[in-house]
């Protein structure tokens, strides 16, 4: 034998030999806590799979959220706007249309008196008529 080829059985030997030595001490522990470390890593590989497929799902439905939202309040602004544009209409033409108030304090002094004199319905709605005209 030569000096190279001792060098290398001396060189592969104690490696061997520790390997057999460990086989042979902590052979089946080691195969078993080998699998067990694979399964935890497997396990842990597929929740990381999970967690990243829940978080890209919680982000989309928060921008769908956020879209809503802004859809929901310019309908709100667009509503408001309507109601106080139609809440100015009225006011508006309550101004124009409403009964003047010296006009109706007038009125209801001529209808006091029509009910103290006892003067008829008809009496009344002719007076109301004439002031109609006038």
């Amino acid at each position: 034998m030569t000096d190279a080829q001792a060098k290398t059985l001396r060189g592969t030997e104690p490696t061997q030999e520790v390997d057999r030595i460990r086989d042979i001490i902590f052979g089946t522990q080691m195969r078993d806590y080998e699998q067990r470390f694979q399964n935890v890593r497997r396990d842990l590989d597929r929740l990381q799979g999970e967690i990243d497929r829940l978080t890209e799902q919680l982000s989309e439905q928060g921008t769908d959220q956020g879209k809503r939202l802004q859809s929901l309040r310019q309908e709100m602004r667009q509503v408001d706007e309507d109601l106080r544009d139609e809440l100015r209409q009225t006011a508006q033409k309550l101004t124009l249309e409403k009964v003047d108030r010296l006009a109706l304090g007038q009125l209801l002094i001529e209808l006091g008196t029509q009910l103290k004199t006892g003067g008829s319905l008809a009496d009344l709605l002719g007076g109301l008529e004439e002031k109609k005209t006038e």
